[in-house]
C-alpha cells in the first residue's frame, strides 16, 4: 500500500491473527523494504492475507531507518531487497545490526548468489531467501520470518527469566541428579559465603552445619528422589564457620525440563515411575535467620520479664487484655479485675493523637516489634511515662498472630531528670560566660560555645587538656597554686586571670572555679565539700577584657585630663597677664594722656580698651575650646551608623561657611553630634588658612575602612604635620591652636587613628582609619 509522498511512503495493515488464532501466540509486524513498489505491496498484501501478519512497506533503505528511528511501531523482523538504489541491503543489515541488534533482518534477494547469502549471514542476517513469486515462496518467507522472530523472542524469554535468577532475592541452587551442584545464583553466594565458582562441583553438604543428624537428611533425598517436593528449615554453615537459617524448598527437575510445584505431589510428566524423570533439582531457599533469631530472643524475653519489675500486659489479637503483672497493677493502679477483659485504651492520656496509635498498630499487626515511649494515664488520673515494647505472639508455627505482649519500663523519673539535665545543658551551652568542665586532675571534659567564641579553642581542641592551654605567662607558679589549694580543699575561687586565646592575643576573665560533688551538696558541716566527695571542677568565666580596657583607658584620659589643666592654667596666664599690662597702660594713659584742657583723651582710652576686649574675646575663645577638649575626648561606647554626606551637610551649615563642599556619601559607626564637631573644626581650620573660597573633598577612603576631608589650600608643610595635632599649634595669627587637636581627640574617641597628609590639590588632606576591633564606614 502506497501513503501519501508528504507522510513517507510507509504503510500499515491490521491483521487478522485474532480471527485466525493459528499457532503464533501473537502478532507479528514486519517492514518491508523494496524499491520495487508494486512487488512489495504484493508481498505485503499475501502476508497480512494468509499470515495474519501487521506489514509496513518502503521503498528505499533510508526510509526505513527513518522508520524505526522514528519508534511508532514495534518491528518484530525486517524484510530487505539487496540491490536497490542509494543503500544496498547489505549497507542496511551493517546499520540494522549496529543500532537494533536484536530485531531480526532477512534477505529476500530478487538478485544476488550464493556470495552474497554468505555475506548478509556473515554480517548478522537472521535468514536470506532468494525472491520468486507464488505461494509457496510467500509462505516459505512467511516460514522464515515466524522461525527468526520465535527464535528472538525465545532468546529474550531466557534472559529475562536468567536476569530474574540472577537478581532474585532467594538463594537459588540447581544440582544434578546425584546432588553435584551444576549453578548457584550470585543471592546463594552472598548467603553462604562461597564464591559462585566454589559452590559449582561441589554437593550441599559443603553447607552442612552439623545441627541435623543423619535421618534428617535420608528423609529429604528420599522425598525428592521419589520425584516429590521436600520443604522446611534448615540450618546451614557459612564458609566462614557462621551458621544461618533458611527456609527451604527443593524440587525435582524432570526430563521435560519441568519442575514440581508446592502441592502437586510429585512430577509432572506423562506416567511411569517419576524417578527414572528426574535429571536434577533445583532448591530455593529463603533466608529466615534474623526471623529464627528474633523469635529466639522474644522467648528468652518472655521468661526473663516474667520475673523482672517492670510491667507485663498479653492482648489476643484483637487487643483485649489478658494477663497483666504484678507490676502493671502497682504502676497503673488498676489490679488484675479491673484490666482483665478491657483493652489498654483505659491507660490512653490523651497527649497522643491518633496517627500515633494507628502506626503502633500498623506495625504490629505486621508481625513487627514495636518499641518508644508512651505517655500514660494511672487509674487515678495521674501520668506517668513507659518505655514500651510490643511484640506479637505467634502461634507454634510462627506463622498466625494469636496475641501480644507489651512491656513497660516506667521511665517518669528518668524523663524528669532527663528534661532538668536538657534545660541545664541548653543554660550552659547558650550561657553569656565561657563554661569548662574538669575531671579532679583538671583534664577538660567539656567546654560551651561562649568558651569556644572566647577563647578560639574548638570544643574538640580543648577536651582532653587541661586549662593550662591558656596560660598567658601573666601569672607565676605560685598565683596558680594557690588557686589549686583552694579548690582543692573543696572551696571556692575566685579572682581575675589574663589568659591567652589560641591566637596568641590575651584577654581577661574574673573566673570562678567550684567543684563538683556527686550528690551537689558539701560534706562537711558547713557545707563545703570534702576532697573525698569531689569529681571535677566547673569554671564560670566572664570576659572583662573590655571592662579592663575602658578602666586603663579612664586612667588614661584623667591623666590627659590633668595635663589639660597645667596647659589652661598655662594659657589663661598668658592673656590674664597681658590683660594685667592693658589696664595698667590704661591707667598710665589716663594720668598722662590729658587733652589741653586738662581733660583725658577718649581716643587713646578707646585704643586701650579695645585691646582689653580683644584679650576677653581670646580667652573666652580659649576657653569654649578646652571645654570642647573636654567633652570630646570621652569615649564613644555605643556609635550608630551615621551619612557621611548628611553630617558634612550639617556641619557646613554650623560654620555659616560658604565653602564650596563636595561629599561622596559613605556610612560612618560614630557619634553623630561628636562627628559632626570634628568635620566643622576642619571646615573652620580651612577657612581660617585659606579663606571662604576654599574647595573641600569628603569621602571614603580607596581599598581600606575609613573616610577624609581634603582642601586645595597651601596645606601644611610636612615638617608641621608631627605637631599639627598639639595643642597651641596654629599658623594663623588669631588661632588657639586647639581646633586640629580637637580633631584629634573625637577621633581618638572613636577609637579612630587620624594622619595629614597632601590632598589632591596641594592643600591639607585628613584621613580617619579604623584601629584594631573598631569600624568606621560600611
Amino acid at each position: 500500500m502506497t501513503m501519501a509522498p508528504t507522510l513517507t511512503e510507509t504503510g500499515g495493515r491490521a491483521g487478522n491473527d485474532e480471527q485466525r488464532g493459528g499457532s503464533f501466540s501473537s502478532s507479528v509486524t514486519v517492514l518491508l523494504v523494496d524499491d520495487d513498489e508494486a512487488f512489495v505491496e504484493l508481498v505485503a498484501d499475501y502476508l497480512e492475507r494468509e499470515h495474519g501478519f501487521t506489514t509496513y512497506t518502503v521503498t528505499r533503505a533510508d526510509r526505513a531507518l527513518e522508520f524505526l528511528e522514528r519508534g511508532e511501531e514495534t518491528v518484530d523482523c525486517l524484510v530487505s531487497d539487496y540491490r536497490m538504489p542509494g543503500t544496498d541491503g547489505l549497507e542496511l543489515l551493517e546499520t540494522v545490526t549496529d543500532g537494533y541488534p536484536e530485531l531480526p533482518f532477512v534477505m529476500f534477494a530478487g538478485q544476488g548468489s550464493e556470495e552474497v547469502a554468505s555475506r548478509a549471514i556473515q554480517r548478522g542476517a537472521d535468514d536470506y531467501l532468494q525472491k520468486d513469486t507464488g505461494r509457496t515462496r510467500y509462505d516459505l518467507l512467511a516460514t522464515r520470518i515466524r522461525s527468526c522472530v520465535t527464535i528472538t523472542r525465545q532468546q529474550r524469554q531466557l534472559r529475562n527469566l536468567y536476569d530474574a535468577i540472577e537478581d532474585a532475592g532467594h538463594a537459588m541452587v540447581v544440582t544434578d541428579r546425584q546432588g553435584t551442584i551444576t549453578y548457584a545464583n550470585p543471592s546463594m553466594a552472598t548467603l553462604s559465603g562461597y564464591e559462585v565458582e566454589e559452590l559449582v562441583g561441589e554437593t550441599p553438604a559443603i553447607l552442612s552445619s552439623g545441627v541435623h543428624d543423619e535421618e534428617f537428611y535420608r528423609d529429604l533425598w528420599e522425598t525428592v528422589s521419589n520425584g516429590e517436593v521436600w520443604q522446611g528449615e534448615v540450618v546451614n554453615e557459612r564458609k566462614d564457620g557462621s551458621r544461618y537459617v533458611i527456609d527451604q524448598t527443593i524440587a525435582p527437575i524432570t526430563a521435560g525440563g519441568r519442575t514440581t510445584v508446592a502441592g502437586d505431589g510429585e512430577a509432572d510428566g506423562d506416567g511411569g515411575d517419576p524417578r527414572q524423570q528426574v535429571e536434577g533439582y533445583v532448591a530455593i531457599n529463603r533466608d529466615v535467620t534474623e526471623r529464627k533469631e528474633r523469635e529466639r530472643e522474644l522467648r528468652q524475653f518472655r521468661n526473663a520479664v516474667e520475673r523482672a519489675g517492670h510491667a507485663v500486659l498479653m492482648t489476643d489479637a484483637e487487643g483485649r487484655i489478658e494477663y497483666v503483672n504484678e507490676a502493671f497493677e502497682r504502676i497503673t493502679g488498676y489490679d488484675r479485675e479491673d484490666a482483665v477483659g478491657r483493652t489498654p485504651a483505659i491507660l490512653r492520656s490523651g497527649e497522643h493523637d491518633e496517627p500515633f496509635y494507628r502506626e503502633l498498630w500498623e506495625t504490629i499487626l505486621e508481625g513487627e516489634v514495636w518499641q518508644g515511649e508512651v505517655i500514660n494515664e494511672r487509674k487515678d488520673g495521674t501520668q506517668y511515662v513507659v518505655d514500651q515494647t510490643i511484640a506479637p505472639i505467634t502461634d507454634a508455627d510462627g506463622e498466625a498472630v494469636e496475641g501480644y505482649v507489651a512491656i513497660n519500663r516506667d521511665v517518669t523519673e528518668r524523663k524528669e531528670r532527663e528534661r532538668e539535665l536538657r534545660q541545664y545543658r541548653k543554660a550552659v551551652r547558650h550561657a553569656g560566660h565561657g563554661v569548662l568542665i574538669t575531671d579532679t586532675a583538671g583534664t577538660i571534659e567539656y567546654v560551651n560555645e561562649a568558651f569556644e567564641e572566647m577563647t578560639g579553642y574548638s570544643s574538640a581542641e580543648a577536651i582532653g587538656r587541661t586549662p593550662a592551654i591558656l596560660k598567658s605567662g601573666e601569672h607565676n607558679e605560685p598565683f596558680y597554686r594557690e588557686l589549686w589549694e583552694t579548690i582543692l580543699e573543696g572551696e571556692v575561687w575566685q579572682g581575675e586571670v589574663v589568659n591567652e586565646r589560641k591566637d596568641g592575643t590575651q584577654y581577661v576573665v574574673d573566673q570562678t572555679i567550684a567543684p563538683i560533688t556527686a550528690t551537689g551538696q558539701g560534706g562537711g558541716g558547713d557545707g563545703t565539700p570534702s576532697p573525698a566527695d569531689i569529681e571535677g571542677f566547673v569554671a564560670i568565666n566572664r570576659d572583662v577584657t573590655r571592662l579592663k580596657e575602658y578602666e586603663r583607658e579612664l586612667e588614661e584620659q584623667n591623666e590627659r585630663l590633668k595635663e589639660y589643666g597645667h596647659t589652661v592654667a598655662h594659657d589663661l596666664r598668658n592673656p590674664l597677664t597681658l590683660l594685667e599690662a592693658e589696664l595698667e597702660t590704661l591707667r598710665t594713659v589716663a594720668e598722662t594722656a590729658e587733652c589741653d584742657d586738662g581733660r583725658v583723651d577718649p581716643a587713646a582710652v578707646r585704643d586701650r580698651c579695645s585691646n582689653v576686649d580683644e584679650v576677653v574675646d581670646r580667652m573666652r575663645t580659649l576657653i569654649d575650646d578646652l571645654l570642647t577638649m573636654a567633652e570630646q575626648g570621652q569615649l564613644v561606647l555605643d556609635p550608630d551608623p551615621a551619612s557621611l554626606e548628611t553630617v558634612a551637610a550639617e556641619a557646613h551649615r554650623q560654620i555659616g561657611s560658604v565653602v564650596d563642599l563636595r561629599v561622596e556619601d559613605t556610612t560612618v559607626d560614630a557619634d553623630p553630634d561628636r562627628l559632626r564637631e570634628l568635620l566643622s573644626n576642619l571646615l573652620r581650620n580651612a577657612v581660617e588658612h585659606v579663606g571662604d573660597d576654599v574647595a573641600v573633598r569628603v569621602g571614603p577612603l580607596d581599598f581600606e575602612e575609613g573616610f577624609f576631608l581634603e582642601d586645595d589650600g597651601p596645606g601644611i608643610p610636612e615638617s608641621d604635620r608631627d605637631r599639627a595635632f598639639d595643642r597651641g599649634f596654629t599658623t594663623a595669627e588669631d588661632g588657639t591652636g586647639f581646633g586640629l587637636a580637637i580633631v584629634e581627640r573625637i577621633a581618638n574617641a572613636h577609637g579612630w587613628d587620624v594622619a595629614v597628609t597632601e590632598g589632591a590639590d596641594g592643600g591639607a588632606r585628613f584621613e580617619f582609619r579604623a584601629e584594631d576591633g573598631s569600624e568606621t564606614d560600611r
